[in-house]
């Protein structure tokens, strides 16, 4: 018998502008992971909710400090664990149970920026 095949990676983004992480969204998505695409806080809650949760927030290099912690605060307080990969804003905290990739030392489209990325979401927990 077979063993039935992991489910795909669900990664929420949120992004200023979506040009940079072109290559990279493509990439994920090439790689079977699940890529929702947010702007604002309510699109982030709306997708997070609509979609039962995901397994990791990915935020774009220019995605403002203030934007990125008010959404990781929100769906925080409904998921305390929800790992985050940040190419752009700090938003590791002391004490939080969670785990966060700053891949703010590589362009979104290089290589080893979609590599390290990869290697992160690949170790993650499915939710």
């Amino acid at each position: 018998m077979e063993k039935p095949s992991p489910r795909s990676i669900d990664v929420l983004t949120l992004l200023g502008d979506p040009t940079p992480m072109q290559a990279l969204l493509q990439q994920l998505h090439d790689e079977g992971i699940r890529v929702d695409v947010a702007r604002s806080l309510a699109d982030a809650r709306q997708m997070f909710f609509g979609a039962g949760g995901h397994d990791c927030v990915l935020l774009g290099p220019d995605v403002r400090p203030g934007l990125a912690h008010q959404v990781l605060h929100s769906l925080r307080m409904v998921d305390p664990e929800l790992p985050s990969a940040t190419f752009g804003p700090d938003v590791r905290q002391p004490d939080a149970p969670t785990r966060t990739a700053m891949l703010a030392g590589f362009h979104p489209s290089s290589r080893a920026g979609a590599g390290a990325l990869l290697r992160f979401l690949r170790g993650l927990r499915r939710r």
